[in-house]
């Protein structure tokens, strides 16, 4: 199915000027209660919309916000876009918004919810498809061009639809200090570990890096007392330009594909009680998806 076909002409709103995205939201609420008269009610669908704005994070860094939700007594899924006459602009150091998209559907979610949401993120990353998408001039167009782009609404969410694909990777032959000052300045939790060609060959966590300065013996013991509690940590960043990367990680052990379903990406990460797994295709790192991934955009979708 393609997401062309679940866009309705009637409900692409284009030529308006709004002086912040609150008016774009009100417009875009509107048009929908005018649309569904008899399911859907304005003032519940302005409330649940403004409550998932005020969890943040609907704005892409390309410009096109994604406001969406969740409704009572609704149990279908309307799509309304908005293209402003002029971008919305916000507040400093924010991108404007240039394209708007409003989801809503049932409180439980229509089989098809999801994977537009993921239809149209990937519209947000196509910057010559959007530059081509704000040109149209009317609803029609703006429908059929979409239709011609062919984005399909896939059955079942993928991890290739959450994962995160600009990942920070670090080399095998990389020192304990490179692991340390990339952790510390990109503030990461988790590093997958390639070789020379971008395959993967393991993993670190911050847990491992900090375990990498606790001896065995203080793992046995059951009183540390006797011990300066910053002795091996120092010893560890004494030797930080000596150790590798490769004699402290673990070996990535059946890595997900952007294939996999999010279910079991999901089921794999709470039977392991891992919060970060590698996405691979024929050997190479190509993302990362992680539970706040799962968060963001499947529960809090």
């Amino acid at each position: 199915m393609k997401l062309a076909h679940l866009l309705d002409p009637r409900l692409v709103l284009m030529g308006k000027e709004y002086s912040n995205l609150d008016e774009a939201l009100h417009s875009a609420v509107d048009a929908a209660a005018d649309a569904y008269r008899s399911t859907i009610r304005r003032d519940e669908a302005l409330a649940r919309v403004m409550e998932r704005e005020a969890l943040g994070g609907t704005v892409l860094p390309t410009g096109v916000a994604i406001p969406h939700a969740r409704l009572d007594a609704f149990d279908d899924l309307v799509i309304v876009p908005v293209v402003p006459r002029s971008p919305i602009q916000r507040g400093p150091g924010e991108p404007p918004i240039r394209l708007l998209w409003l989801l809503l559907t049932s409180k439980v979610g229509s089989p098809l919810y999801l994977t537009s949401l993921a239809a149209i993120a990937s519209i947000a990353k196509d910057e010559g498809f959007l530059a081509s998408l704000l040109n149209v001039d009317t609803p029609a167009r703006f429908v059929s061009l979409v239709e011609e782009a062919g984005y399909e609404i896939k059955k079942g969410l993928r991890v290739e639809d959450i994962m995160a694909r600009d990942v920070v990777s670090i080399r095998d032959n990389a020192t304990l200090k490179d692991l340390i000052d990339i952790m510390y300045t990109r503030k990461l939790r988790y590093l997958p570990v390639v070789d020379d060609t971008g395959r993967l060959i393991g993993e670190l966590g911050i847990l491992d890096l900090i375990s990498a300065g606790i001896p065995d013996y203080a793992l046995r013991l059951t009183s540390l007392d006797f011990l300066d509690e910053l002795a091996p940590m120092e010893e560890l960043l004494a030797r930080e330009n000596e150790i590798s990367v490769r004699s402290i990680m673990k070996p990535a052990v059946d890595p997900l594909s952007p294939s996999s379903s999010v279910f079991d990406a999901a089921l794999r990460m709470t039977k392991r009680r891992k919060r970060h797994f590698p996405v691979t295709e024929g050997g190479r790192l190509v993302g990362v998806v992680s539970s706040m991934d799962i968060l963001s955009k499947v529960l809090r979708s």
